[in-house]
């Protein structure tokens, strides 16, 4: 009788707690799709919100401070309290692939308690990312009211207001204001004329001086910028010096250089140029930790859920996410925070929300091709693309099948705009 070498699924139980493994750390949010962006934008997550966080902001009243006179009594006004609340609002998806992705591998679990069965761990992964990657786009301009929008793009960024529109929501508010002194104009920085054109760097120092004291005197600033603006500022400080001195780039964990420059002359601020911020002038500074990123992580509605079979396959698998997040400036005043008059707009990717993410495994002694080319790391295919996958086993040793029970070595899948996992099993 011949040995029957499928591949064995791992069982719903065994599933469903890899479901749960995940999904503790999908829901989190841009805390687990890209936290070393968060940590070099200087934001703070707070995990067990419970849908609403208020905390109270004493606005201290200063100057009352006098030289003593006996017999003169003083009774000063300490200042005033003042309620910063983190709305976090509920939000989900659904998201369909196949049994046959989640099998054990031919050693069975790694050995640790529970089991985590790495390749069913990796195909899962690669199926709730694009939920968290949704997440992070809501961070800055994440917006509840583009929800009834007849724009696709902006339908996207609705899963809960982002950074900019709280942000907004206070100025309309008068919190932050001109009068207030956290929001200061600023003269729009384009890229330099020439080599000796100092202007993009010239207006930046000259926001700087304008800040309120207390906030140049802090440990640390983080400035927020578009990528450009980071661009031009820092070739309008090279300029300055005509190229003898330069912006210090700083390395983030991993000892690589992570985007954010430093500049002698303003030695407390640490420029943060990202795409996340948007495309636009507009300036941001403010110190760490007041960025604020919250998730209800104790919630009993934030999960990942497991559904077994469908009308068009009963070896389907469905997968529901949910999770509860959002976002506040905790301090407002100008000793903490500051942003000028430039416009900000959302640097809406097309696309990536129905690119398919494709993660392909090995499992034994061999390696895969995609479209001709040896895998070494996830890509992204559009819609509809075809792709070609070869298994190339190393010398001596043979090809089994794939994940999806095909024995070719050679075989084309059809991009479905959803993560796909596909692991080809090889002798040892």
């Amino acid at each position: 009788m011949a040995e029957n070498n499928a591949p064995v699924f791992i069982g719903r139980e065994a599933l469903t707690q890899v479901a749960n493994q995940v999904g503790k750390q999908i829901v989190m949010g841009p805390a687990y799709y890209d936290p070393e962006l968060l940590t070099r934008l200087g934001i703070k997550v707070i995990s067990g919100v419970k849908f609403k966080r208020t905390d109270h902001l004493l606005v201290r009243k200063g100057g009352t401070t006098r030289r003593k006179k006996v017999g003169t009594p003083v009774q000063n006004k300490i200042g005033f309290l003042k309620e910063r609340e983190l709305v976090a609002k509920l939000t989900w998806n659904r998201y369909k692939d196949n049994i046959d992705n989640y099998v054990e591998t031919v050693f069975g679990t790694d050995g640790k308690p529970g089991g985590l069965y790495p390749l069913a761990t990796e195909a899962c992964e690669a199926i709730l990312m694009s939920y968290a990657e949704d997440l992070t786009s809501n961070l800055f301009f994440g917006n509840m009211e583009n929800e009834t929008a007849e724009d696709e793009d902006l339908q996207k960024l609705s899963l809960y207001d982002g950074f900019h529109t709280v942000i907004a929501h206070d100025v309309a508010d008068g919190i932050i204001s001109s009068q207030n002194g956290n929001l200061v104009a600023c003269e729009a920085i384009t890229a330099p004329t020439d080599a000796h054109d100092s202007t993009p760097y010239d207006v930046v120092a000259e926001w700087w001086t304008k800040w309120d004291a207390r906030l140049r005197k802090q440990k640390k600033v983080i400035l927020h910028c578009d990528i450009l603006r980071g661009i031009y500022i820092a070739q309008g400080y090279s300029n300055k010096f005509h190229g003898n001195d330069k912006v210090e780039y700083l390395k983030g964990a991993d000892g690589k250089p992570n985007g954010n420059f430093i500049i002698p002359e303003m030695p407390k601020v640490e420029f943060a140029p990202s795409d996340n911020f948007g495309v636009g002038d507009r300036l941001m500074a403010t110190i760490p930790d007041n960025l604020q990123y919250g998730v209800d992580s104790l919630s009993n509605q934030t999960f990942v859920k497991t559904h077994f079979g469908s009308d068009e396959d009963v070896q389907d698998v469905i997968f529901q996410v949910q999770s509860i997040q959002g976002t506040r400036l905790l301090s407002p005043l100008s000793s903490t925070f500051v942003m000028s008059d430039g416009s900000i707009a959302p640097d809406v990717v097309n696309g990536d929300y129905t690119n398919s993410k494709l993660v392909v495994s090995v499992d034994g002694a061999g390696s895969v091709k995609v479209n001709g080319e040896t895998y070494t790391e996830p890509a992204d295919f559009a819609a509809n693309d075809v792709i070609e996958l070869e298994a190339v086993p190393n010398t001596g040793k043979t090809f089994k099948s794939w994940s999806n029970g095909k024995t070719d070595a050679k075989i084309s899948i059809t991009a479905s705009g959803m993560p796909m996992a596909l692991t080809a099993f090889f002798s040892e």
